[in-house]
């Protein structure tokens, strides 16, 4: 009797021991699960910051860019345009005094040539600085201006169709002129594209942009690899407003962009 006493007292403390044992083992699993959890947690909220301080460091630079482009736009229009038509007024008016003077005459004329074309290039770098009428009639308008002045350069067929949304901010518009206006560099320069179809619409509270051509296309993945600007251009004004980015290209398929920005970020 006494030895089967002690036999269940053995039997009790071997199974306490083990379920002790076992406890421990749990607890220390569990404090090594929770804690890898809380690692990974700061973890991914360390790199979420990390995102959103290079997303807002690109944000303020290409915002930076845009002032700066704004600044120096109106500067050439203000100063170095006024004193270009001023000299161009003077030049005629040397012109009209000189008469009598075929070699002086020949030499006004020669000036006042010079300076009508330097008045253009001023106006050319002024408008692609700071796209021309996008803030008083709304980016209808400047893709319009965009296109036609593309046409002067290409012989490919441009069609567009662009509807102003009256919600969207002006911030927003600029970037889709950016965006238009570097695929249409692309296409006339790089890809000899001879038909291009631009469409801005709004798409379920969405502001989308579909742009395509014909042009030779190229390998996305390899033009990615290789840090393209133009792609990153593209994909970083698209992230700006929390859009999406598509594209859809093979060499000699053609090309063909999609982009989607919520209204609401604007």
């Amino acid at each position: 009797m006494v030895q089967s006493s002690s036999e269940i007292d053995l039997y009790l403390a071997i199974f306490g021991g083990t379920f002790v044992m076992l406890l421990l083992v749990g607890c220390v699993v569990v404090f090594m699960i929770l804690y890898q959890k809380r690692l990974f947690r700061q973890e991914l909220t360390f790199k979420k910051m990390e995102l959103k301080y290079q997303q807002e460091l690109i944000n303020s630079t290409i915002e930076g860019i845009e002032s700066e482009r704004k600044r120096l736009a109106r500067d050439l229009h203000d100063e170095i345009g006024a004193a270009l038509s001023a000299m161009r007024l003077l030049v005629g008016q040397m012109h009209l005094k000189s008469k009598s003077a075929p070699e002086i005459s020949d030499l006004a004329d020669k000036y006042k040539s010079l300076i009508d074309n330097t008045i253009d290039s001023v106006r050319r770098i002024s408008n692609d600085l700071l796209p021309s009428g996008l803030e008083e009639f709304g980016l209808s308008y400047a893709i319009e201006g965009l296109c036609e002045k593309s046409l002067e350069l290409t012989e490919a067929d441009i069609n567009w169709s662009v509807k102003d949304i009256p919600q969207a901010h002006s911030t927003l518009n600029l970037m889709m002129y950016r965006l238009v206006q570097e695929l249409l560099n692309n296409s006339i320069k790089y890809a000899e594209a001879t038909q291009i179809e631009i469409v801005i619409e709004p798409v379920d509270n969405e502001l989308c942009l579909h742009y395509t051509d014909n042009g030779r296309g190229f390998d996305y993945e390899e033009a990615y690899q290789k840090k393209s600007l133009g792609l990153k251009n593209i994909e970083t004004r698209t992230r700006m407003f929390d859009g999406t980015l598509q594209y859809i290209t093979q060499p000699n398929q053609g090309t063909s962009v999609t982009v989607r920005v919520p209204l609401a970020s604007s």
